[in-house]
């Protein structure tokens, strides 16, 4: 599975126990807006994009051109 933002694999570990490691974290809520509409409830954005938009928001809007 490709995260909606830098489309690389986000290492989604989703299997028939339904575990992941998505489900121990917390995305933050106004990065899940950004998600494409058709992709919001399918697609999990990765660690990699998690943590950009943690501590650097600006620059991640940026460079995803969502600012």
């Amino acid at each position: 599975m490709r995260c909606p933002f830098c489309l690389n694999d986000n290492g989604c570990e989703l299997d028939e126990s339904q575990t992941c490691w998505c489900f121990n974290v917390i995305v933050p809520e106004d990065m899940m807006v950004l998600i494409p509409v058709k992709q919001k409830g399918v697609v999990c954005v990765c660690q990699r994009c998690i943590e950009f938009y943690r501590t650097d928001k600006l620059g991640f809007l940026k460079k995803f051109d969502l600012d």
